[in-house]
């Protein structure tokens, strides 16, 4: 195939190298002099690191320790916070043009790799850390890793592709769905399927093991709590399928993937032509299980936008070289939409201050975000009224957001959980019931008035403020907060 010279007289590979990292500088330039709030998984996973450990309620280790040594070094300020998921995702669309590169050509993986990034799932998520950013780069290196050795006889990219398996593995378990998919590949390649018998693969195997086998030992420590959180929201809700949230759960796929790049990829992949050639098919397998499974669980309860958003390593290569080859004016059309759609949403307050747009609660993306900073600095000059005490909340969301932005000094309060039931809720229940740390004080922040069932378990109570952040004329934040002494005890 003539390929061409890449724009400027680059080559393809600096051509990948100077769009990744343009990107990635834009967005980088968003975080500083914009005005994206941290948001409550952010606050969340950052609290985690008060309690360094090899497994969590919800999640496995990985985020939370490269949170801790990144801002152990670097403070953890918001720019710093969200420069963590943009190091992530410019890493891996680096590794998704050497991918490209491998299975296809360099022109291919170059523009695969500037796709990816110009993604609106993308765009998004790397303003926000969160798994799926280690979730990411690791499927797409253990993607990379496994193309290197079907190919190769030695067992090097075997044990390559086992650590970034155990590491992805440390980061979120939906990894294991492209394990099914390489899997499949195995079985279904003639020329792959001898592979079976290598003992690279079975070595690699073992290794993602050993790597992922800290985390094992956890949860086996924990009564599986992580899994089992994890098959609860996915498998056990209880309710009858919706065609109408399949419905909605795909639309927004569809946007998250782009319009125009998502609607070519929707109508390839149902071409039977495209099973027939090897590097397709290969990225279809490491795509569509995942994709299918999401797709289920939209369709049998709920599910979020970016819990698919790893099958797009694939699907974005296998679009990108379909359309340099059948369509490409329609490809640079919907890398440039990607972009205009992501601009607007980056900066989305300046354009509606610009065209004088009054925002609500319902026209901005942004509304769950907002207000949680001023809230957080009332509370922080009533921390000084009361300095030992505990931050207590029933609330895993107040706990987390307060806990980041109401520090005195930089320091951020003592975190309480309110837990009378005695089950496990989400993190803060594992080591900071209140139950577990008796004769403190304690300021309970609630977004109600508390009732006499949470004010009778405690000899002393006042309520001491409200504090109040009014964004828009149908947003306010309100937070209760009360001061509680001598606490009894939760009623048997």
């Amino acid at each position: 195939m003539n390929q061409g010279g890449a724009p400027g007289g680059l080559s393809w590979q600096r051509f990948a190298w100077w769009g990744v990292w343009l990107l990635a500088l834009y967005r980088l330039g968003v975080i500083l002099w914009g005005d994206i709030p941290v948001d409550v998984e952010e606050a969340y996973y950052l609290s985690w690191a008060r309690h360094l450990d090899w497994g969590y309620f919800s999640k496995p280790p990985l985020l939370t320790a490269v949170l801790a040594a990144v801002t152990g070094l670097l403070g953890d300020s918001p720019a710093v916070l969200k420069s963590i998921a943009v190091m992530f995702y410019s890493g891996a669309a680096l590794i998704l043009y050497a991918l490209g590169e491998r299975l296809y050509d360099a022109r291919t993986g170059a523009w695969a790799a500037i796709a990816f990034q110009a993604m609106p799932i993308v765009g998004v998520l790397s303003l926000f850390v969160s798994t799926d950013a280690p979730l990411i780069f690791f499927w797409t290196a253990v993607l990379y890793g496994f193309v290197r050795a079907i190919e190769d006889e030695g067992i090097g990219w075997w044990l390559f592709t086992g650590v970034m398996a155990g590491l992805g593995l440390q980061s979120k378990y939906t990894i294991g769905a492209l394990a099914v998919g390489l899997g499949l590949f195995l079985l279904t390649d003639a020329r792959a399927r001898a592979r079976l018998r290598s003992p690279g693969l079975w070595a690699g195997l073992v290794v993602a093991l050993l790597v992922w086998s800290p985390n094992l030992w956890w949860l086996a420590q924990h009564h599986w709590v992580t899994l089992d959180h994890t098959r609860h929201i996915t498998l056990e809700i209880a309710r009858a399928g919706s065609w109408g949230n399949l419905g909605e759960f795909l639309l927004g796929q569809l946007g998250a993937f782009g319009p125009l790049m998502g609607l070519v990829a929707l109508y390839w992949i149902w071409q039977p032509s495209i099973w027939s050639r090897r590097a397709d098919r290969l990225l279809l397998f490491a795509s569509l299980p995942l994709l299918l499974l999401v797709s289920y669980q939209a369709w049998r309860h709920e599910a979020n936008l970016n819990w698919a958003s790893p099958a797009y390593v694939g699907l974005v290569l296998v679009a990108t070289h379909w359309m340099l080859s059948h369509a490409r004016r329609l490809f640079y059309a919907a890398v440039g939409l990607n972009l205009l759609l992501l601009s607007g949403l980056y900066h989305y307050h300046a354009l509606a201050d610009l065209f004088d747009v009054r925002l609500t609660r319902s026209t901005d993306p942004y509304f769950k975000r907002l207000g949680w900073v001023e809230v957080g600095r009332q509370l922080a000059d009533l921390r000084r009224r009361y300095p030992q005490a505990a931050l207590l909340s029933d609330s895993r969301k107040l706990l987390a957001l307060l806990g980041y932005h109401a520090r005195v000094d930089g320091r951020p309060p003592v975190l309480r959980s309110w837990n009378p039931e005695g089950g496990w809720r989400h993190q803060y229940d594992l080591h900071d019931d209140i139950a577990r740390h008796p004769g403190e004080d304690y300021l309970f922040v609630s977004r109600r008035p508390l009732g006499e069932a949470v004010l009778a378990r405690f000899d002393r109570t006042e309520l001491v403020a409200v504090l109040r952040a009014r964004i828009y004329p149908d947003l306010v934040r309100r937070v209760y907060v009360y001061h509680l002494q001598g606490f009894r005890g939760y009623p048997r």
